[in-house]
C-alpha cells in the first residue's frame, strides 16, 4: 500500500483537527461562511478576519475554531512552502505578513490552497452539527413539521 494522500485526503483531515469532534450552531455558521469570505475578500483579508476572532482557550469553542484555524492555515502553507520560504512554520502574525510580501503566483497558490480547505470546512461543519438537545423534542420524524427531519437552514 502506498502512503501518498490525495489533497482532498489530507485537506479532509486537516479540516477535522480544526473543527474537532463536535460542532455547535456559531461554528457551523462561521464555517459555512468561510468559503464566499475566502473568494469576496481575498485570503489576506480572511486571515486578518480569523486573526481578529481568535481565542486560544478551548473552552470557548467559536474563538478556538478561529484559533486552530489560524494556526492549520499557517502551518500547511508553510510546510507546503507555497509562499517560498524553507518550510519553516510561521506563527499567525509572521504568516500574515508574510500574505503580503507574497508574489502573485505564490498568493494565487496559497489562496486556492486555503480556498479547498474552507469547502472542506464547510462540508465538515454541516456533517459534524449537533443541534441542542432541545430541538429535538417537537415530535415527528419527517421534517414536515420542522422537526427534527429538517436541519435548519434546509428550510425554504
Amino acid at each position: 500500500m502506498s502512503s501518498v494522500q490525495r489533497l482532498d485526503q489530507e485537506l479532509s483531515g486537516l479540516a477535522l483537527k480544526i473543527l474537532g469532534e463536535r460542532v455547535g450552531k456559531d461554528l457551523r455558521t462561521r464555517m459555512r461562511q468561510l468559503p464566499s469570505r475566502l473568494r469576496g475578500g481575498g485570503l489576506a483579508a480572511t486571515y486578518a478576519f480569523v486573526l481578529s476572532k481568535v481565542d486560544p482557550n478551548p473552552a470557548k469553542e467559536l474563538g478556538y475554531a478561529y484559533h486552530q484555524l489560524a494556526v492549520k492555515i499557517a502551518e500547511h502553507v508553510c510546510e507546503r512552502r507555497l509562499l517560498g520560504g524553507n518550510g519553516t512554520v510561521l506563527p499567525p502574525k509572521r504568516f500574515l505578513e508574510a500574505l503580503s510580501s507574497a508574489t502573485p503566483a505564490q498568493y494565487a497558490r496559497a489562496s486556492a490552497e486555503v480556498d479547498a480547505l474552507a469547502t472542506w470546512l464547510s462540508r465538515l461543519a454541516d456533517a459534524l452539527y449537533e443541534p441542542p438537545a432541545a430541538a429535538n423534542t417537537t415530535g415527528g420524524t419527517d421534517g414536515a413539521d420542522g422537526g427534527p427531519g429538517v436541519r435548519e437552514g434546509d428550510r425554504g
